[in-house]
């Protein structure tokens, strides 16, 4: 991995170097371990270790950006030297801000030795269990099993691991992740479980495996019901889809100040029942993020609602500079057109119960396990729509009584976050951390035909 002395060393190599106003460079990447399987044979085992530098040169109120992934000393010199090219070539930003000074971060634990050096034969073996289940209960099985450590994805994106800026701002974090997912898939259903943790001693892939093979086994001969208004049990997954959304289109500052996020005029009112609070908290302890943002800013818990009233959005330089308020450490790398984001949102609420609480306090509802599809229909009202997947039940008396086919379903979460009946405990799932909800008057617009 890359130790901190090491990646201090690289940065400030790069500094030493600019012939700019202000410099600002970021040294990001890591491992990343998948190991993807199909048909209930493993058909992938791909590792990467990657590591790359990005330069942000300034002149005045240009600036230009440079990447590389070759770290040597020449490496290096290139990049800041195109950078600066860059810089000069490019129009002024009249809203470029100085760049920060020296912040001061809290330590955050995230990095587990253990995962970080995860083993192909761990994952293989633990993947070999959860075929087995599927196998023996006459499913397919399909799904990942991810480790990693650093700032790399799992889609190759490289954030920061390390930063450092001419004003003497100074950062580092690294962290680890393991991921393990899994489908079952029978005739005409399916069902699908997934845990992730920055410790892979806290994955149960029997506990996930065991949860698919028992939906896909509850949903086979799927019912069809008529789509309409349900009471309805979302499971954390299918919340957290609906929550990442809404953070999206409507958490963020750029949005508020240009009048296209639900919040613009509705700061300090009540939106949501009283039974609902919205953070977006990377120092949550399933979560445990990047102590920084992309501007080098520390990241603070921010109250995005309270008992359903609305608090205000999350902030980058920029934005806060409009609003004379302060960065709430959730800046993207500069220049962007997006603004901040909120990317550690955490539910909650009052008097959570267990998951199966949720289904025996119910006389008649409709589980769904998640969504997929998922696209925004208003952002100004947050109506998303989208439809249900591996796992849709009809729940009779406080029991599951069967598998019914998907709906396809037209909801603003504004409403659906109002008609809160219960939740359970907060899990991880989607980067978020949320409960599962029971709600009342949720808007299913049509079925489907499997």
């Amino acid at each position: 991995m890359m130790e901190k002395a090491r990646a201090e060393s690289i940065l400030r190599s790069a500094l030493e170097l600019s012939k700019s106003d202000e410099i600002e460079v970021c040294l990001g990447g890591g491992s990343y371990s998948l190991t993807r399987f199909a048909n209930n044979t493993i058909h992938q085992n791909v590792s990467e270790k990657r590591n790359q530098l990005s330069v942000r040169s300034v002149f005045g109120k240009k600036s230009g950006k440079a990447v590389t992934n070759k770290l040597d000393p020449e490496g290096v010199l290139s990049a800041v030297r195109q950078s600066e090219t860059a810089a000069a070539a490019q129009p002024e930003i009249p809203e470029l801000l100085p760049m920060p000074g020296p912040q001061q971060y809290p330590v955050v634990d995230a990095f587990s030795p253990e995962t970080a050096s995860l083993p192909p034969g761990f994952r293989a073996e633990a993947v070999a269990r959860a075929v087995r289940l599927c196998k023996k209960n006459g499913l397919q099985a399909a799904g990942y099993f991810s480790s990693g450590y650093g700032s790399l994805g799992g889609y190759g994106e490289v954030s920061p691991l390390a930063m450092a800026n001419s004003r003497g701002l100074s950062a580092y974090h690294s962290g680890t992740e393991a991921s393990f997912s899994i489908t079952a898939m029978g005739e005409g259903s399916s069902g699908w479980g997934q845990e992730t943790s920055w410790l892979v001693s806290n994955i149960d892939v029997e506990k996930v495996a065991s949860v698919a093979v028992e939906k896909a086994l509850l949903s086979s001969k799927p019912r069809q019901l008529e789509p309409g208004k349900y009471k309805v049990i979302l499971e954390p997954a299918a919340v957290a889809e609906l929550m990442a959304y809404m953070a999206w289109v409507g958490f963020g500052a750029l949005q508020l100040q240009e009048g296209r996020s639900f919040m613009a005029g509705k700061v300090g009112q009540k939106v949501f029942g009283e039974n609902i609070s919205i953070y977006d908290d990377v120092y949550h302890d399933l979560l445990r993020g990047r102590p920084f943002d992309s501007e080098g800013m520390p990241r603070k818990r921010v109250t995005i609602a309270e008992k359903g009233v609305l608090k205000g959005p999350v902030y980058d330089r920029i934005t806060a500079s409009k609003d004379q308020k302060e960065s709430t450490g959730h800046g993207l790398p500069v220049p962007n057109t997006s603004g901040p984001e909120a990317s550690s949102v955490v539910l909650e609420g009052f008097q959570p119960v267990t998951p199966e609480e949720l289904v025996k306090r119910t006389d008649r509802a409709i589980l769904v396990t998640r969504f997929w599809y998922v696209n925004v229909v208003d952002p100004m009202k947050v109506v998303l729509t989208g439809m249900t997947r591996d796992g849709t039940f009809l729940v009779e008396n406080g029991k599951i009584a069967c598998g019914i086919r998907n709906f396809r379903f037209n909801q603003s979460v504004i409403e659906l976050l109002s008609n809160v009946e219960a939740m359970s405990t907060p899990v991880r799932t989607g980067g978020c951390v949320v409960p599962g909800l029971l709600v009342r008057d949720f808007n299913f617009s049509s079925g489907t035909e499997f």
